[in-house]
């Protein structure tokens, strides 16, 4: 059997990444380099280290997130998900769906798509896995997952290429081409793609599962296994 701690423990490694991510997101404006280096803490939280450390320490790992059932985001331009403070403002839902004129026959097609848009999403708990394959973009119809935007992130900018799909890193890179300038939301200049990395790190530092965790790993090693010692 490996162990874990052959050059430092792993939950060490999560505390690690997670303060990274909360100093990150405690940023006044945080942009794409801010980003870029919270993709490379949460692909590496991603790939099990974090729930092995959860389930070590007996927490349940529930993230509540939006969960977007109903929402036809693979008939938009553009979806982005929104819903989580970036700094100091509130990020809200983005949707972009193609508009047809008040007397197409198409135009009930496009009201209906709008009313099952909403402003405001509704939070539901979820497991860490499931939380990683929810929705957070789309592009021309293309629905990219958490954990795929953070690892494409993560690839494309940090990196980090161990063992992830370079055809489907392309692929991605073909539609975001197609959707072009509009991929810049809410005045800022940061492409929708930073933002929803930034965005999956919120949810997941504001689970209170995930708050209880760090307050957990906080508790120095010593604490816990110091032996008392016997009275002479």
């Amino acid at each position: 059997m490996v162990r874990d701690d052959v050059l430092i423990r792993r939950a060490e490694v999560v505390r690690i990444h997670l303060d990274a991510l909360d100093a990150l997101m405690k940023e006044p404006c945080p942009g794409a380099s801010e980003a870029i280096r919270a993709s490379l803490s949460l692909r590496f939280l991603f790939d099990g280290a974090l729930a092995q450390v959860a389930h070590a320490a007996g927490v349940p790992l529930l993230i509540p997130a939006p969960t977007l059932d109903g929402v036809p985001i693979d008939q938009a331009l553009l979806f982005a998900c929104g819903g989580y403070e970036v700094g100091r403002a509130h990020v809200r839902p983005h949707y972009f769906y193609r508009e047809p004129g008040i007397q197409s026959p198409h135009r009930s097609q496009f009201e209906r798509q709008i009313s099952a848009s909403p402003e405001t999403h509704a939070l539901s708990e979820v497991k860490l896995g499931r939380f990683g394959q929810l929705p957070c973009l789309a592009f021309v119809g293309k629905v990219l997952k958490r954990e795929e935007t953070v690892r494409y992130v993560a690839n494309k900018c940090g990196g980090a290429h161990h063992s992830d799909d370079m055809a489907k890193f392309d692929e991605i890179d073909h539609h975001l081409t197609k959707v072009g300038h509009v991929l810049r939301v809410g005045g800022n200049g940061l492409s929708v793609v930073f933002l929803e990395a930034l965005g999956t790190a919120w949810f997941l530092l504001n689970a209170p599962a995930v708050v209880g965790l760090r307050t957990a790993l906080r508790v120095p090693v010593e604490a816990v296994h110091t032996p008392v010692p016997h009275s002479s």
